[in-house]
């Protein structure tokens, strides 16, 4: 998108918020299916429309309706239309590119056990892979976890950048999708622009150094300790090795600057989406409000699957599965970490890859048998 299609764009949104949007879902929110808007006096019908289309109608007896959706799992355009006995509009409510979920998406819970068959399995995945891999995965819906490798430190390179998206949403709120910086926000989270990094680091902090002591804040304050935002501190201080890795098998042989461990994203992930559903734990850690939140989960919903920023995963996913990913890559690193949100609930993946001379092929070819050892690989969206 052009630099001038993107501030139409956004000057278009920002006139559809506030009281011309719907209650639930709001503007780039994930939801579940149920749409909530509040009729304006002398509403005798309601009609709902999906991507310009009509899907129900109904008669009116309270001002609150609500509506269930039954339609697959994307990304729509959201409208209710309100009618006066006589056919007579009396106007509308939009909520633009709102995620469908599937009902079970709505399950989150923190780590709770450790499922010793699959860690087994993870292990002889990890230990075929001709570079260095870190793998972990989490099933929200039952709080297991599974990893190989997960706490060893690898560079960052761009899914760090999850906490410079956290601390702009927080700080372009309550509403940052109709804030000046959303152009940037977008970018980073759904093609991870360093241009647009760079510009929110500046935002945040005045200068380079004072965004990243705000992101390296943000990536403590999710639990991502083996995490670093350059120029904030330097691997193997007394405060890092405070919090030391407990599953790294195969540790790469060098330290990076921008660091981040398989573990650490799992754990910005779970943060993210608890806030989204507004648990009290996750709100205070992100600091964010629940719509923040999902406004940043729907942006990752969107991240461009195309090109580098396609990833590990998205070959071997089901057609039409949502799934919100970050991911990272350079000449030696190929990284993706994602919620996966299919019909029996979410799950979180992640694996980190390196190699001096890293192949992306091969790199998605460890995703794929990732991807099938957890049980991703044919899961629908519902």
């Amino acid at each position: 998108m052009s630099a001038a299609a993107a501030v139409i764009a956004t000057l278009v949104l920002a006139g559809t918020t506030g009281a011309q949007e719907l209650g639930a879902p709001k503007a780039y929110e994930p939801f579940f299916g149920r749409v909530v808007v509040r009729a304006p006096a002398r509403t005798a019908r309601a009609d709902l429309f999906v991507g310009g289309r009509i899907i129900a109608s109904r008669p009116v007896a309270r001002r609150r309706i609500v509506f269930r959706l039954r339609l697959p799992s994307g990304r729509y355009d959201v409208a209710v239309r309100f009618r006066r006995r006589g056919g007579g509009v009396l106007g509308r409510r939009r909520s633009r590119a709102a995620w469908l979920l599937p009902r079970a998406a709505a399950h989150g819970r923190r780590e709770r056990s450790r499922d010793a068959l699959l860690t087994r399995r993870l292990a002889r995945l990890g230990r075929s892979f001709g570079g260095w891999a870190g793998l972990w995965t989490h099933d929200l819906s039952t709080g297991r976890t599974a990893g190989w490798n997960a706490d060893a430190v690898f560079p960052a390179a761009s899914t760090v950048k999850l906490a410079v998206l956290v601390a702009a949403l927080r700080r372009f709120g309550p509403r940052p999708e109709g804030s000046p910086a959303w152009p940037d926000i977008r970018d980073l989270a759904t093609w991870s622009s360093n241009v647009a990094s760079n510009r929110l680091l500046l935002r945040l902090g005045g200068s380079e150094a004072g965004g990243s002591r705000i992101a390296q804040g943000v990536l403590w304050r999710l639990g991502a300790r083996s995490s670093t935002f350059t120029g904030f501190y330097r691997l193997g201080t007394a405060r890092a090795a405070a919090h030391a890795a407990t599953d790294r098998p195969r540790p790469l042989p060098f330290v990076a600057s921008r660091r981040t461990t398989a573990h650490d994203l799992g754990r910005i992930l779970v943060e993210l989406h608890l806030a989204a559903l507004g648990d009290r734990r996750a709100l205070v850690r992100t600091q964010l409000s629940r719509h923040e939140a999902r406004v940043g989960l729907g942006l990752l919903l969107s991240s461009d699957r195309t090109g580098s920023n396609r990833g590990l995963f998205a070959a071997t996913f089901a057609p039409g599965l949502p799934a919100a990913q970050k991911q990272g890559w350079t000449t030696s690193v190929r990284h993706t970490a994602a919620i996966v949100y299919g019909a029996s609930g979410p799950r979180i993946a992640v694996l980190l890859t390196y190699h001096p001379a890293i192949r992306a092929q091969v790199a998605a070819a460890l995703g794929r048998r990732f991807l099938q050892t957890v049980g991703l690989a044919d899961v629908r969206s519902g």
